[in-house]
């Protein structure tokens, strides 16, 4: 070890002589020998280099004994920890341990407590069933004290109260069909009582649906819609329209003056028959219509049709009759211009004259008379009784 310190002890000394060297020449003595001044410096070199080593297990030895000791103070903490640890950990086991028994006991009183309650609301309910059973005997004999007369007595009621409806349909809406539906359901009706005094009621309202089904069948659809395409037709009818101008052949010009002189006086004599117009007498002279007029007798045979509807659906037949007389006469007017569709017109209206729209309704008020004349003796049967 002290070869390796003179070496290194060595090579800082060669540094300042390189330097030296640099700075100023040297001439070294061919009898210079290793063991002169020059050698001494390595020992002095090497001792410091020892202490330094020393120095450095010194430190070296005192870390280590530090580092043990902050291992022993460690260990001492980490076991006064564990300790600390074991007595709140037996701390938390006893506080566990008591909150479980006070769980347990609580948990005891409330199954008491419910088991209490659960008992007593068991008992009320069982109060609340009898109750009810005792209201469900009670309404149980409150509808057996109904007896088959007070049914009855309702169902005649019922009775009424249809063939109040039957007679208001057919007077009010002269409407026979639904009359005659509401005599049947009166009669169901009656057919459910089975009482033998009523048997002259439902004979009434078999006579009174029999005349109701003997009554004519007025299809009051069919003639609207006819009355409505015959004033569709009369928008189109035309009642003015200018004469064509007839075509006269022209004849072949004359060879001599003689024929010339004919042809002209025939052409004068037509010219002249086409402004004079010569009527016989025996014959009677229709009016000439203007133009401005026509949609004026148009618009009056169309409110004519009108009011034909309007009295057919208000069953007024005079009405009815009178409308389609006056506008047969104003179709007449178009006669002359438009032969064809006024004669189309015209029969069409002459049939629909001979229609009947209102039938005289039967009297079926004698069944709701019979039916009261059977409550009140049923009455005054029980009465007496």
């Amino acid at each position: 070890m002290s070869d390796q310190d003179s070496n290194n002890s060595e090579q800082p000394d060669e540094a300042p002589k390189t330097a030296a060297a640099v700075k100023k020449p040297v001439t070294q003595h061919p009898t210079a020998f290793p063991g002169g001044k020059a050698a001494a410096a390595p020992s002095k070199g090497a001792s410091w280099a020892g202490w330094l080593a020393l120095l450095l297990v010194i430190v070296l030895g005192l870390g280590v004994a530090w580092v043990i000791r902050e291992g022993q103070l460690m260990g001492l903490a980490l076991t006064a920890r564990l300790a600390q640890l074991e007595t709140v950990s037996q701390s938390k086991q006893s506080s566990q341990k008591a909150l479980g028994d006070q769980l347990r006991t609580e948990l005891r009183s409330g199954l008491a407590t419910l088991d209490s309650k659960e008992s007593g609301e068991l008992s009320r309910l069982a109060q609340n069933v009898k109750s009810l059973k005792k209201e469900l005997a009670k309404q149980q004999a409150a509808l057996a004290r109904f007896s088959v007369s007070d049914r009855e007595n309702w169902l005649l009621a019922e009775t009424g109260h249809l063939l109040r409806l039957a007679n208001q349909r057919l007077v009010m809406a002269a409407d026979p069909v639904a009359a005659e539906a509401l005599l049947k359901s009166a009669d169901a009706v009656l057919r459910g009582v089975n009482d033998p005094s009523l048997h002259l009621v439902r004979a009434t309202i078999a006579k009174e649906v029999a005349a109701l089904r003997a009554l004519p069948k007025v299809d009051l659809e069919g003639i609207y819609l006819s009355l409505a395409a015959l004033i569709e037709q009369a928008d189109k009818l035309v009642i003015f329209q200018l004469p064509k101008p007839a075509v006269r052949p022209q004849p072949a010009p004359a060879g001599d003056w003689q024929g010339r002189l004919h042809q002209g006086y025939k052409a004068a004599l037509g010219k002249l028959s086409d402004y004079v117009i010569i009527r016989r007498r025996d014959v009677p002279m229709q009016a000439l219509m203007d133009p401005q007029w026509e949609g004026l007798v148009r618009q009056n045979l169309r409110m004519l049709l009108e009011q034909a509807q309007i009295a057919l659906l208000s069953g007024n037949q005079v009405v009815y009759r009178e409308s389609l007389k006056s506008a047969q006469q104003g179709v007449l007017q178009f006669q002359a211009a438009d032969q064809v569709g006024a004669k189309a017109i015209s029969t069409e209206i002459t049939r629909l004259q001979g229609l009947t729209i209102s039938v005289a309704p039967p009297d079926i008020s004698r069944s709701l008379q019979a039916l009261d004349d059977a409550i009140e003796k049923r009455l005054q049967s029980e009465g007496g009784q």
